[in-house]
């Protein structure tokens, strides 16, 4: 093999084994996990930190028995704090009688850490550098997908909400005022793309790192009002208080967007998936069927530090539906895991 070619192989190799290395705790439980397998019953941390550096032909045979094995015990699921992601925040709740919530860790022994993000622009960030298997954004954010990951199925359609200084009841009441949003999230791009569908002229909207930045900025007047999902509007109504009077704006006026689920085709054990799919499909069909229960809405409210109203109002406004699969991620998955499987025999 050409030097080059032969230090592209390397490289690569290094990189698989970086990413397998978080699904493990420690290098000693991830060397105990391939000593069961014929050829590696005398490795040890030492030899796999040095792989991490310097891969040997040994290591590439790691990585794919690793591969190929069940399910991580552990899955990083990255998603924005937004109620538009409800069901897939359930799956990481701690478990509670007759109630889906926890269904990885009860039903398939996964241990679900929910990586919390402001904005889907994050959580597919997070994706991108291996940071989390699972990711979930809007349809504006999937372009900016890495080759490694794809979108899986759609999981949400939710209203756009916002609020403003002064009222809006209709497109022309926005002409000339300056918005704001949660920087990473898709509704910089879809106002613009708004603004130039409805013929009107809207300065470009700020976007701002914080809740916080959003509440400062509305006090300065910088911004005349704030957009985005819940319950990040709704902490910043709250934030402001009796300091400054804002209206919510007409619900439906900006338009609404659909959440996605998305993985990492290289570090997502296809198992795993399944798992959170079906654990999914679970928490969905019991979020639509508890949404307009005082008791739930009570419930989520104080999870998402909301007002019941509002989650009402939210909840209301929103369909969840697992749905349009993929084939083609799906099937890539599935393929990578009938390969390693007929390796191994």
């Amino acid at each position: 093999m050409a030097p080059r070619a032969d230090q592209r192989v390397r490289q690569s190799v290094k990189k698989e084994l970086a990413i397998l290395r978080q699904r493990f705790t420690s290098l000693e439980e991830m060397a105990g996990a391939l000593r069961v397998h014929p050829g590696f019953e005398q490795l040890n941390r030492a030899t796999l930190s040095r792989w991490m550096e310097h891969p040997s032909p040994r290591a590439a045979l790691a990585i794919r028995i690793l591969n190929s094995q069940l399910p991580p015990a552990r899955l990083r699921i990255a998603e924005p704090q937004s109620l538009s992601v409800l069901p897939s925040s359930m799956l990481t709740w701690a478990p509670e009688p007759r109630k889906p919530y926890g269904l990885l860790q009860m039903r398939y022994g996964i241990s679900a850490r929910e990586e919390k993000t402001w904005s889907g622009g994050e959580a597919f960030e997070l994706l991108d550098k291996g940071r989390a298997e699972i990711a979930l954004g809007s349809t504006d954010l999937l372009a900016q997908l890495g080759p490694d990951c794809r979108r899986v199925c759609s999981l949400s359609k939710v209203y756009v909400t916002a609020i403003a200084r002064v009222r809006i009841e209709s497109v022309s009441d926005l002409h000339g005022k300056t918005f704001g949003y949660l920087k990473g999230s898709a509704f910089g791009m879809r106002l613009e793309h708004l603004t130039r569908t409805w013929g009107i002229h809207l300065p470009i909207p700020l976007s701002l790192e914080t809740v916080k930045d959003c509440v400062q900025a509305l006090l300065a007047g910088r911004i005349q009002g704030m957009f985005g999902s819940e319950p990040s509007v709704s902490q910043v109504r709250r934030a402001l208080g009796r300091s400054l009077p804002v209206f919510p704006v007409r619900q439906g006026l900006l338009g609404s967007f659909e959440m996605h689920v998305a993985v990492n085709r290289k570090l997502a054990h296809p198992a795993a998936v399944r798992s959170y799919l079906r654990g999914l499909k679970e928490t969905t069909r019991y979020a639509n069927a508890r949404k307009s229960v005082a008791a739930f809405q009570a419930e989520v409210a104080s999870r998402f530090q909301m007002k019941q109203g509002d989650v009402r109002e939210v909840l209301s406004n929103t369909i969840y539906l697992l749905s349009d699969l993929d084939p083609d991620t799906v099937l890539s998955l599935w393929e990578r895991e009938a390969v390693d499987f007929r390796q191994r025999r």
